[in-house]
């Protein structure tokens, strides 16, 4: 798509990505931008994007592309420029305002139609119709309704709606830990994903697959998408499990099986751990600890089936040109950005900050091959504000907080200098705004002058700065091209959210929920299987969570079930239309690579992933799994869960039925023998 842009187009398209990563980037680090700078910009970006890469054919098409952007821009620059304006007569909106809003909330419809499809037109248009013809619902989900810009209105303006909860989590969380990924991806990690457990289990029974397993585990937890890592760690390990004897429909349903666990694992989740957090007020840290035990268990039910589906049929990986040992001590250091990540998460840290240092390290990483290097300036940086940070923490602690500011006091002389060398140029106010800024961006302005020098020594030396700088900008380019597919969907999550809430659903749906199910929590949790299959067909599976969680999780903690463990139920189960029939676009992509019928490569990832489905029950009924009990308890119960979970994948695997066969064998031979 983006080859298909102009050159003019091509280099906006850098700009505005390189404008997205430095701008979150100072965010995370410094300080956060107001709320209609921090969401709106990002929302703007978006939009802009999204109607560049997503093309209308022809000529006049490419018109209405422009038309659109300039409508976005207009629309979304207005809600930054009025933002206090619009809360200050809330209520009572003036024409344009509402005219304003019913643009906004159609615009959002069309980007999503384009990136995710027309399943999401249908599900916003209605929603607007729900919410506008409420009064003429059925009574159990009547409402009054409200007139069309009214109701465009509540969703375009209030906290709630387009710039709500999707649209915060986009530009905090979301958008800074994709293109991490990216530039992870770019310094060369993939490779030893892959090399690491082809050397260490490759040659084992199964080894190919054991090897698909744990890459999707390692890659899975970085990459946001078990589609992304099926195609990206699938096109390696299904030929090679093809090549082994794995039938085509198993090697291609067992990627996408193992794929799905790299939205469970820490650090990263996909996205739906950051949105947790923001539902839930958790530590982002707390939920990456309730979340690693049960991502360990689904990797290990599908490391066991895989197991005995090849030991039952004989399969055994070939034993690879290089130790496993050598390729560790070698290549160690490619793990080192999501040790970072979790060290700085689990200190106390912000997820923005830790991904900018993330980040930063795998820009450092990235210079282990001359082909990998990307360019270190923003890596420099942001180690000297690092370093700075700990240095005055550090003289605070052993001198005493005198001491540090004395420090702080010496550090901060330039911008003194240059406030009273401007003073007679400027009025008092602008002096002192000017002092304030320089002294806040200090360490990022020392951070930068000393990139600058060190780039200059190197591009003396002979360094080859302009590829370190134009792969710096691919891997910025393919973050926010894979930032796309999520925040296309802002504007229809934003109706749904918006209408629910509007409508007064949220605080119903529970009572449904819970009398349909006859106060069972079991028949509950199948409900919302079932609802978050349903939603999963048309929307991305982080929507689909959003979605499903504003109204199941008060279904579910009224039942009893602590409120992250609620989460952790709707989030699992948002991901089962990636390999549930009949639209299990994870598993028809390992079909497709896999060269196998799409419906039998279906069944067996569904097969393999059935973990996913034990998962949400033990979460519902055994506390401890998600960390909630004492430490005897917590620890007995996942000493048995592990036998419980090697035994249910053993039971699936089918390999106790050999021994039938087997019985069945010696039985015809014996009577045959007899006869003789």
């Amino acid at each position: 798509m983006f080859e298909q842009l102009t050159r003019i187009e091509q280099r906006l398209f850098d700009l505005l990505a390189l404008g997205l990563v430095l701008f979150y980037a100072y965010s995370a680090v410094f300080e956060p931008a107001p709320t209609q700078f921090h969401r709106g910009i990002y929302v703007l970006v978006t939009y802009v994007l999204v109607f560049m890469i997503y093309r209308t054919p022809g000529r006049f098409g490419r018109v209405v592309d422009y038309l659109l952007i300039v409508a976005s821009i207009v629309c979304i620059g207005y809600w930054i420029a009025n933002f206090e304006a619009i809360n200050y007569r809330a209520g009572a909106e003036t024409a344009l305002d509402k005219a304003i809003a019913m643009l906004g909330v159609l615009i959002g419809v069309e980007l999503a139609r384009r990136v995710v499809g027309n399943i999401f037109v249908v599900i916003g248009a209605v929603m607007l119709l729900y919410g506008v013809y409420g009064a003429y619902a059925p009574e159990l989900i009547s409402h009054a309704g409200d007139t069309f810009p009214e109701l465009c209105t509540s969703i375009f303006y209030k906290s709630d709606g387009v710039f709500g909860i999707m649209a915060n989590v986009l530009a905090t969380y979301i958008i800074l830990f994709v293109i991490f990924g990216a530039f992870l991806e770019a310094s060369g990690a993939q490779r030893f994903f892959i090399d690491f457990p082809l050397a260490a289990v490759g040659h084992r029974i199964g080894g190919p697959a054991k090897v698909s397993v744990i890459a999707s585990g390692l890659f899975g937890s970085i990459s946001g998408s078990a589609i992304a890592n099926t195609v990206s760690t699938g096109a390696f390990t299904i030929p090679m499990m093809k090549q082994a004897g794995f039938r085509p429909h198993v090697a291609g349903g067992i990627e996408p099986a193992a794929s799905i666990g790299g939205m469970f694992m820490p650090p990263i989740m996909g996205a739906g751990g950051f949105i947790m957090a923001e539902l839930t007020g958790v530590p982002y840290a707390e939920i990456m600890l309730v979340a690693v035990f049960p991502a360990l268990m689904y990797f290990f039910s599908v490391y066991v089936m895989v197991h005995y589906e090849a030991k039952r049929f004989g399969i055994r990986g070939e034993k690879s040109e290089r130790d496993a040992t050598e390729i560790f001590t070698q290549e160690w250091i490619y793990i080192t950005p999501l040790v970072v990540i979790t060290v700085f998460m689990l200190s106390g840290y912000s997820p923005g900050y830790s991904a900018v240092l993330g980040l930063a390290t795998c820009i450092l990483v990235s210079h282990k091959l001359r082909e990998t290097k990307i360019d270190p300036s923003l890596a420099y940086s942001m180690l000297f504000v690092l370093a700075v940070g700990w240095l005055v923490a550090g003289l605070s602690w052993a001198l005493g907080p005198a001491v540090a500011a004395a420090f702080k006091t010496v550090l901060g002389a330039p911008a003194q200098w240059l406030s009273a060398a401007l003073s007679p140029l400027l009025s008092a106010g602008a002096v002192a705004e000017l002092q304030a800024a320089l002294t806040g961006n200090l360490p990022l302005i020392y951070g930068l002058i000393l990139a600058a020098v060190l780039l200059y020594r190197r591009h003396a030396r002979g360094a080859d700065i302009r590829s370190e700088m134009h792969r710096f900008v691919i891997a910025a380019r393919r973050g926010t091209l894979s930032s796309l597919k999520i925040g296309a969907t802002v504007g229809v999550i934003g109706i749904i959210i918006g209408v629910l809430t509007y409508s007064g659903l949220v605080l119903t749906f529970a009572d449904i929920v819970i009398e349909l199910a006859d106060g069972r929590l079991w028949l509950t949790i199948l409900l919302v299987a079932l609802a978050s299959l349903i939603l999963g067909m048309g929307v991305p599976v982080t929507a689909a969570y959003l979605i499903t969680a504003v109204v199941a999780v008060p279904a579910l903690t009224e039942l009893g079930v602590h409120p992250l463990a609620a989460h952790m139920i709707v989030y699992w189960l948002s991901q089962d239309s990636n390999i549930t029939p009949p639209v299990c676009i994870a598993a028809f992509a390992g079909a497709t690579i896999a060269k196998a019928n799409m419906w039998k490569t279906a069944f067996t990832a569904f097969k393999f992933a059935k973990f996913l489905y034990l998962g949400p029950f033990l979460f519902g009924y055994v506390p401890a799994f998600s960390l909630n009990g004492s430490t005897l308890d917590i620890v007995i119960v996942f000493a048995l869960i592990i036998a419980g979970t090697w035994a249910y994948s053993w039971l699936l695997s089918g390999i106790w039925l050999t021994w039938f066969d087997r019985k069945g064998s010696g039985s015809i031979t014996v009577g045959h023998r007899r006869d003789n």
